[in-house]
């Protein structure tokens, strides 16, 4: 096979000689070493770097200017060895490996070529540029021609925007917003932007004009008074509105004919909350009213040249009056563009599909390892528990009404008056460690919430945490800081037996001048990896404390690179209402197709009623329509990678709602634990090949263009398919099935794919479709993930095609399985005469001959069943 690569490679570089007009060498100055190639002209250097067959560092830097470095946070690859050749003529260079073609030209562009020779990306002039010194605006920039393709990832944002082809968006770190600058197209590449500063993805190139503001009386809230004088305390955010609203309209009449992207700047300097909103002939294009408001918001929409257009821009609560920008339908690229840097520095990942480019990145910026099986559980988690009684009490309630769980959370304000954590107050949990034992009596583990921003001298002095500047955020960046950090941390938690902790404000969001110095720099060169440096201080300090406990922590930011380190994002503080609940279904997908797979969401939203500060509902525990979208966000939280329900001054067990209400989400737990071989052999492949856990469908459609768009459907794992319901009071639901057969998992109806139907999606469900061609592994019901049963396994093979299954064990708790202590069982189907094959996978960890496995085999859409018990040895049988 090698040989017959290299007799085409051959071919291919006889054909450039062929067609070049003369045998001369590239016009600039070429160096070749072992993985790199180094162009050389006047006024630029292009440093090409072969990372490995199908992964590309590109490095552009002006002559004569001074440099800087900065340590790489992200790629943990070395370059790899692989057959990659070099051929030269005079108006272009060509760098070419078993995957990827790369031609640099002599106008200093780069062309992206797949082993065919079919373009999957270029530079263009556009737009690029390296401006070490400029003062205002970005300092370097590359752009890249867009084709027909749709672009997923960068992280999450709240716009409800899926695909990001053409939208500007500022990749900053805040609540609600996770900046990733890793980008996935379905032409199969992917982009990794290597800038730590505040980037901007599509900066817009136009902006719309308004007159004078306009103002208006509203009504004045009720100022929130902290509780208890706890002046962290949200509601000490809840304050008057301003009555002068930002107002300003103006009459916009697009030149061309189609999709329209724009983006609002808006002040955040100290404000906390006030609507912005974008409308365009009354409809929203930007519409934000939560606390915690970031700086710039994405939206688009499609507008008809020559027409004119009513454009309504409101900004309450800022410090300025805000600005509109957009770009036009034609701009066609796809533009990098970062606030400090002295070269442009990027990867090109490649891959035939986007589950290739993910698992490719992942090579190139580290896989996510295992969870505690516990953690693919139900976690029961409030704004808060007030002290170690409460907590207890629920605890033991929550096992008596026997609702299944795994994970109890311990949110902020466990630590002493006038602190900021991590110590208990011991007036409220007398005995920490008592409380933790008395959980784990209960087969529970716990996890407590503790910022990087530190207000405790004690511990500060104790620890010696050197702050950021302006700040009372730990200088992380410093390695000595990283270690005494999680000192802390694990002196006051992992020593009383914590198992996890919950890393809230890792943006970090207190750091308002960017100007000041870190460890290793201004702040503003390394601004966005900060939640990276935080989880990779907890996952090196427990691995190397208590390296046969895996590490689970919860952050609220993430960076390129974060999955090695065992932690999981959730979605910030948003709000409880029918538009923010559907942006969490987009918001998760790109984060996932950022190369992260692990992420989560405040089931119900954190702002849940009036007295949470949302004046949208009133009590949530007797409002309709408050009641009804917490069913729809259980749903969806049922199929989330981490299933966690939380809310901002609630009471969030489940039997304070309605009967109804209850038994829905009792129907729900019940199925995710009956799903947990499927899950956690899923996880599996998380770990082991790079998969996703949940992705959108275009992850395994790319090429199929009805799925580009979809925000409201998902893969859980690879076999299920799961559509949500986003409006109040919906009780059927448009599905979209790609091609090939699919069985409704709740009736075992097969339906034929390529269209869209409507689907019922009474209160109590929501529309889940099964591939045809899958294998499903379920359990029986269960009270927590480890809990052991001698019911049998049941395996749902859907017909249809043939079909395979790994089943994986370990033993849900330490990292052996790195070392090959696992089992799998290996389960496939074939179709033509309908014979099912169970035999004994990799690894030895669980003893068949000794404990037979039961299982109980099912044909779905027919009658039939088996029961087999598997000993170790090939089982063969017919249906």
């Amino acid at each position: 096979m090698l040989y017959l690569r290299r007799i085409i490679q051959y071919c291919f570089f006889g054909l450039i000689i062929l067609l070049s007009s003369c045998a001369e060498r590239f016009i600039y100055n070429v160096e070749k070493t072992a993985n790199t190639v180094v162009v050389k002209s006047d006024s630029l250097t292009i440093r090409i770097e072969i990372v490995d067959e199908s992964i590309i560092h590109i490095e552009k830097e002006l002559v004569g200017i001074a440099k800087y470095e900065i340590p790489d946070y992200v790629t943990i690859l070395d370059p790899q060895d692989v057959d990659w050749s070099m051929v030269e003529h005079n108006d272009q260079l060509a760098i070419i490996t078993n995957k990827v073609r790369v031609i640099v030209k002599s106008d200093g562009t780069i062309e992206y070529q797949d082993s065919k020779g079919e373009t999957l990306l270029a530079e263009t002039r556009a737009l690029s540029y390296i401006k070490p010194d400029a003062q205002v605006g970005n300092r370097v920039s590359q752009a890249f021609e867009a084709g027909d393709e749709a672009l997923y990832g960068l992280g999450q944002f709240q716009s409800g925007i899926m695909n990001w082809k053409n939208v500007p968006v500022r990749l900053q770190q805040y609540n609600q917003e996770i900046a990733i600058p890793f980008l996935v197209s379905t032409k199969g590449y992917g982009i990794y932007w290597h800038n730590y500063s505040l980037t901007d993805v599509n900066e817009p190139q136009n902006e719309i004009s308004f007159g004078a503001l306009g103002t208006v009386n509203g009504a004045e809230d009720d100022h929130v008074v902290p509780e208890d004088g706890e002046k962290e305390n949200v509601a000490a955010y809840a304050i008057k509105k301003n009555v002068d609203k930002n107002i300003r309209e103006t009459i916009f009449t697009p030149t061309q004919t189609g999709e329209y992207t724009f983006e609002v700047l808006s002040d955040h300097n100290g404000r906390m909350r006030g609507e912005v909103n974008l409308s365009i002939d009354g409809d929203d294009i930007v519409n934000y009213s939560t606390i915690w408001m970031p700086r710039r918001y994405a939206g688009k929409k499609y507008l008809e040249a020559g027409k004119s257009y009513k454009v309504v821009f409101q900004n309450t609560g800022a410090k300025i009056p805000g600005r509109v920008f957009y770009n036009e339908p034609d701009y066609n690229k796809t533009v990098f563009s970062s606030s400090q840097g002295n070269r442009v520095d990027y990867y090109v990942v490649q891959g035939e599909n986007p589950a290739e480019v993910i698992a490719q990145y992942q090579k190139l910026t580290g896989k996510a390892p295992l969870f505690p099986k516990s953690a693919y559980g139900f976690w029961q988690c409030r704004e808060r528990y007030h002290n170690q009684k409460e907590l207890l009490e629920n605890a033991h309630e929550m096992r008596k009404r026997k609702i299944p769980f795994d994970n109890i959370v311990q949110d902020w304000f466990y630590w002493p008056k006038g602190t900021k954590g991590p110590e208990w107050d011991r007036k409220k949990y007398p005995n920490p460690k008592a409380m933790v034992d008395e959980l784990k009596d209960l087969n529970l583990k716990l996890m407590v919430s503790v910022w990087p921003e530190v207000k405790n001298t004690k511990l500060e002095e104790k620890y010696e945490l050197a702050k950021i500047e302006s700040s009372n955020y730990v200088d992380i960046y410093d390695p000595e800081i990283r270690e005494r950090f999680y000192r802390m941390l694990s002196d006051s938690m992992f020593h009383l037996g914590v198992n996890s902790i919950w890393l809230d404000g890792t943006e970090p969001e207190g750091v308002t001048n960017s100007k000041v110095n870190t460890a290793i720099g201004p702040y503003e060169r390394v601004q966005n990896p900060y939640s990276l440096e935080v989880t990779r201080a907890m996952y090196e300090g427990r691995r190397k404390e208590f390296p046969n406990e895996r590490v689970f922590n919860l952050t609220r930011s993430a960076y390129a690179g974060q999955q090695r380190y065992g932690a999981t994002s959730w979605s910030g503080d948003v709000e409880a209402s029918w538009e923010q609940f559907s942006e969490q279904i987009a918001a998760g997908l790109n984060f996932t197709m950022a190369g992260i797979p692990y992420w989560t969401h405040d089931i119900g939203g954190f702002f849940r009623d009036s007295k949470s500060i949302n004046a949208t509902y009133d009590s949530q525990y007797t409002n309709s329509e408050y009641i009804e979208l917490l069913t729809r966000w259980f749903q969806f939280g049922t199929f989330s990678p981490v299933f966690r329900i939380h809310g901002y001054v609630s009471e969030t067990e489940i039997w304070r709602y309605s009967q109804e209400f209850e038994e829905m989400a009792r129907k729900f737990i019940d199925l995710r634990y009956q799903l947990m071989p499927y899950i956690y052999s899923e996880a599996w492949k998380v770990t082991n090949e790079s998969h996703l856990l949940m992705s959108p469908l275009v992850y395994y459609f790319p090429e199929d263009k009805n799925t580009w768009g979809i925000k409201d459907q998902l893969f859980f794992g690879e076999s299920m398919m799961v559509s949500f319901v986003t409006e109040y009071k919906q009780r059927t639901k448009d599905v979209y099935l790609p091609e090939g057969d699919w069985y409704n998992f709740w009736t075992n109806e097969k339906v034929k794919g390529n269209v869209t139907m409507t689907v019922e999606a009474p209160f109590n469900s929501t529309p889940i479709f099964i591939k045809a061609g899958s294998i499903i592994p379920m359990g029986p019901k269960i009270q927590y993930a480890t809990q052991e049963t001698d019911e049998p396994t049941c395996i749902k093979i859907y017909p249809g095609k043939d079909a395979s299954y790994t089943l994986y064990f370990d033993d849900s708790e330490s990292y052996d399985y790195e070392n090959g202590v696992f089992a799998e069982l290996l389960i496939s189907y074939s179709e033509s005469d309908k014979s099912v094959k169970i035999e004994k996978g990799r690894g030895n960890y669980v003893d068949f001959q000794g404990n037979p496995m039961p299982l109980m085999m099912e044909l779905v859409g027919s009658d039939k069943e088996h029961q087999v018990f598997f000993k170790g040895k090939g089982i063969e049988f017919n249906f």
